[in-house]
């Protein structure tokens, strides 16, 4: 929803109003599946390797946020000019982070179903 949020130029005051609504329900998503990925590793995990478990929910997450960063800086020093970035480029990034979540709402929806939840 972020990324297909029209202009300014095109909507008026609606543009912004929409992107802060979009931001607000992204922010709420994740506030409730961050909980509850935590419970989930620390509970999956065995005694000896709890902390273990439980650390890659914040590498991942780290991991996710310089992986942007060097998205960002490709796309800014090799593929487009500044004004193409400010047109419409920094919509790439975030119309291809669906695919990661895509797939890890596959693979919670089929470990749910092996485990016969």
């Amino acid at each position: 929803m972020i990324a297909m949020t029209p202009t300014y130029a095109s909507i008026g005051i609606y543009a912004p109003i929409l992107l802060a609504v979009a931001r607000i329900v992204q922010g709420l998503s994740l506030g409730g599946e961050y909980g509850t990925s935590a419970t989930y590793l620390t509970e999956m995990a065995d005694q000896r390797n709890r902390g273990f478990y439980s650390s890659f929910q914040y590498v991942t997450l780290i991991g996710g946020q310089i992986c942007a960063l060097l998205v960002l800086f490709v796309l800014q020093k090799v593929f487009l000019t500044n004004e193409e970035i400010r047109a419409w480029g920094l919509a790439h990034p975030i119309l291809y982070r669906r695919a990661p979540r895509s797939n890890r709402a596959y693979h919670a929806a089929h470990s749910a179903r092996d485990r016969g939840l």
